[in-house]
This record gives structure tokens, C-alpha cells and sequence, in this order.
């Protein structure tokens, strides 16, 4: 792609540092509202995501941990930070896709298990100062402000009362650990040998069970396949109380995300189906978006999206 048609990142990446920019591709992933560019310059490949300029508070929130992650290789190397401009460097993950690799019967076991390694490894680490973040309570206000809406599924009004059990169960639970809190497949990368996380926009502290809960729900892993994995992530088989916090965790991440993305789809394009039956499913759009049929960026692809993880959290 043109250099001349992105000049307004080049002040992003000194000169001196990076040498002449000779390529730039806008990268179209996630629904945050950053701008995030592959960029090839003389000294290598790297990724800048700049965020919009309202989100201050959450720039700094965001470069606390990518530090920090960095340092500790979880996240991809940071390489510079622009931090008038909001922006990062970072070192780019050349690889196949983490879905890519999933698909593959040999390196399925190898990236998911490295996937749990980077989880406990991040909680591991310790950061001062930082907010606690309950996923349950902010689902519960997003549902009571989205199940207003003319076009929200009536099939999925109880979910305010498993939201308020998940509240809970979590409260009498005192652990905290620094958490990813936005771990999709998108935020996944796989350089063929290992994983790397990335987008910490929504990290904080939470509940340690919270980033396994909700990249299994996401990669549609079974109960009894994820709570193996919960025990390898914690290192002993979690107690039958235990199972029950990280179950309800799972169908809270199920109606976050999908509030979340309907939240960003208007109230002309928010058509639910009456019966949940009639809902599409995760394996339906996962299945759209490898085709091409299904786009994130458009209102429609949002709402199927959305409405699909929500039928997700009622199974």
C-alpha cells in the first residue's frame, strides 16, 4: 500500500529509530476503536495502535501492562512509545492465524497449551494501583440498559438473574490476579512455537478464572475440556464449588461480549429472532467469517455475532 496515503502515522515512528517507512496496511481486527497499521520500515515489521484521543485513561492503563507484559514476554516486544500521540510499537508475530492452528490437529495441543501457560504466567505477575474489575457486575449494567431496547431477544431477559448469582458466587472469592479480561481468538497470536496475547485495553485486576472462561467459551470447548485446562492453568483440580465460579464465569463472558457488540449495533439493525432455536450460533458465524459472509465491521455481522453469543450463554 502506498506510503503517502497513511503520512499521517509517520511522526509515530522516528527516523532515527526506524529508518524510512516502506509499507503500511491498515490491520481490521476488533471493535475497540484504535488505529492499529502493520508497518515495514528499514529496521523490520511491526504493529502501531494508536487510540482515540478520548481514551487517555485508558491509554495509560493500557501502557502499564503492555509494559509490563512485554518485559515478561506476554505480550509481543514493545518498541517504542509515542506518548502524546497515544501510540505503540510493537514487534509483529509473523505465523498462520491462532484459528489456523487450532484447525490443525498437530499444533491444536501445542497452542492451547501454550495458551494456558501465557494465562498463568500473566497472572503471576503483580502491578500497583491497579482498579478491580468485576465482569458480572458490568455485564448486569449493560443488560439492564440493552434489554430495554425494542430489538433485544426476549429469550434472553433472565440473564439478569444469572448474572447477579455469578456476582455472588465471585464475591467469596478474594483472589485477584492481573488479567487479560478481553481474550478472544483475535487477541491470540501464534508464531508457530508459542502464543503471544495482545489489545490490553481491557486489562485489570479479576478474577483468576476469568481469561481461561472466556477463550474457551469463545473456542467452544467443552466443560470438562476447559476445566482440564482451568486445573493445568492453576496446577491442582479445582474443587466442585470451584467448577461451579469458573461455569458461571464462562456464560458471564458469553453475555458480556455479546452485550458488548450489540451495544455497538444500532436499534434499526437489533433484530432478534423470537425463539433462541431461531438464533444463529457461534459454529454458524465462525463458519460465515472464514467465508467471508460475515463481516464484524457491519452492523448485520454485529448483530448475528452478538445474538449468537448470547444463545451461547443460555446452553
Amino acid at each position: 500500500m502506498n506510503v503517502a496515503e497513511h503520512n499521517h502515522i509517520q511522526h509515530h515512528l522516528p527516523p532515527e529509530r526506524f529508518g524510512a517507512i516502506r509499507d503500511v496496511v491498515p490491520i481490521s481486527v476488533g471493535l475497540s476503536g484504535a488505529g492499529v497499521y502493520s508497518v515495514t520500515t528499514e529496521t523490520g515489521d511491526y504493529v502501531l495502535r494508536i487510540l482515540p484521543p478520548h481514551e487517555f485513561d485508558i491509554w495509560l492503563r493500557q501502557l502499564a501492562v503492555l509494559r509490563l507484559t512485554s518485559e515478561h514476554g506476554i505480550a509481543p516486544s514493545l518498541e517504542h512509545v509515542d506518548e502524546a500521540g497515544r501510540a505503540t510499537i510493537s514487534t509483529r508475530i509473523a505465523g498462520p492465524p491462532f484459528g489456523a492452528a487450532l484447525s490443525d490437529p498437530v499444533a491444536r495441543g501445542r497452542a492451547i497449551g501454550s495458551l494456558v501457560q501465557q494465562i498463568a504466567r500473566l497472572h503471576r505477575l503483580s502491578i500497583d494501583g491497579y482498579d478491580r474489575l468485576h465482569p458480572a457486575e458490568v455485564a448486569l449494567a449493560l443488560w439492564r440498559a440493552q434489554s430495554a431496547r425494542s430489538g433485544f431477544p426476549r429469550w434472553a431477559m433472565s440473564f439478569g438473574e444469572a448474572l447477579e448469582r455469578c456476582a455472588g458466587l465471585v464475591a467469596n472469592d478474594p483472589r485477584w490476579v492481573l488479567s487479560h479480561n478481553d481474550l478472544n481468538p483475535g487477541n491470540v497470536l501464534w508464531d508457530g512455537t508459542r502464543v503471544w496475547l495482545v489489545d490490553w485495553t481491557a486489562s485489570g485486576m479479576t478474577h483468576p478464572y476469568y481469561d481461561l472462561a472466556t477463550i474457551t467459551m469463545f473456542l467452544q470447548i467443552s466443560d470438562a475440556g476447559a476445566l482440564a485446562l482451568l486445573a493445568e492453568q492453576e496446577g491442582t483440580t479445582p474443587t466442585a464449588e470451584q467448577g461451579e465460579t469458573f461455569r458461571a464465569l464462562r456464560r458471564v463472558a458469553a453475555i458480556l461480549s455479546g452485550l458488548m457488540i450489540l451495544k455497538l449495533t444500532s436499534d434499526d439493525a437489533l433484530h432478534a429472532p423470537e425463539h433462541i432455536a431461531d438464533a444463529p450460533t457461534l459454529g454458524e458465524c465462525y463458519a460465515k467469517m472464514r467465508s467471508g459472509a460475515l463481516d464484524l465491521q457491519s452492523e448485520a455481522g454485529r448483530c448475528m455475532f452478538g445474538l449468537a453469543l448470547l444463545r451461547s450463554a443460555s446452553s
